[in-house]
């Protein structure tokens, strides 16, 4: 196991800095023009279903999805929320399920914990009458030390509030970055938010476990990325994340 350094005065506001932008800046290999997201099949394991949304499909009626996050869910660093994953998300799903008009609402706000968006929830979550929630957590956490069991308290009472309305809910964990990980505890986070999935029967996917595998097999190169490249990397990444969580929604439905 990787001993993580604590992020100390100095180095921790600098952090915070350059992850509001990460969202992740990746050269991409180039493929006949394709982009190569394959995963082992063990991160594709979604055993938990989605009710609510299965039967809206069904019945071949309007389905609403609100996804709510931070930097990475608004589409920072690609400089448009068109190219962020649930804008993506959203047109992936209209092609696989035509009989139903779907609408994937973004309620990402860069920098906030799970706390604050929580604090969201009745205007941006709850106020839209979604079926589905795909709520991206877990990095300003970290990134600030938010004591674990407050960070894990946060989720079971969104959970508690999502589910008491009926609403399906689906987590996503942080981003990966040789860089980061280097100088923040990811991994007491990612453990409280697979925990609390885990007793509440929610998935979770996994995209921190995803990001480092692309990483470990040099389909992204961290390194040397210039300015002027970023915005193009990073839409392709969300694009690579938004056909992973489309994956993950149609084996949740089965």
């Amino acid at each position: 196991m990787i001993r993580h350094r604590p992020v100390t005065g100095f180095v921790k506001p600098l952090v915070i800095l350059a992850w509001v932008g990460i969202s992740i800046l990746f050269p991409w290999p180039s493929a006949a023009g394709t982009i190569a997201c394959d995963v082992p099949e063990e991160l594709m394991q979604f055993d938990d279903k989605l009710p609510r949304l299965a039967g809206r499909l069904r019945a071949k009626e309007p389905v609403k999805i609100v996804a709510i996050g931070g930097a990475s869910t608004t589409g920072l660093a690609a400089g448009s929320s068109e190219l962020a994953y649930p804008h993506r998300l959203q047109e992936i799903l209209a092609q696989w399920y035509p009989a139903s008009p779907i609408t994937v609402v973004n309620r990402g706000v860069p920098r906030q914990t799970a706390q604050q968006m929580l604090e969201r929830f009745p205007s941006d979550v709850l106020a839209e009458d979604p079926v589905l929630v795909i709520w991206e957590t877990g990095t300003t956490d970290a990134v600030r030390g938010v004591g674990v069991d407050d960070f894990a308290n946060a989720l079971q009472t969104g959970i508690d509030e999502l589910k008491a309305r009926g609403i399906d809910i689906m987590l996503v964990d942080m981003q990966f970055s040789h860089s980061t990980t280097t100088v923040i505890d990811f991994d007491r986070y990612l453990k409280a938010l697979h925990r609390v999935g885990d007793v509440n029967d929610v998935n979770v996917f996994p995209r921190f476990d995803m990001m480092r595998y692309w990483s470990e097999q040099n389909v992204f190169n961290f390194d040397g990325v210039a300015k002027e490249q970023r915005a193009s990397l990073a839409a392709k990444v969300y694009e690579c994340i938004a056909g992973k969580l489309a994956d993950a929604i149609r084996i949740a439905l089965r």
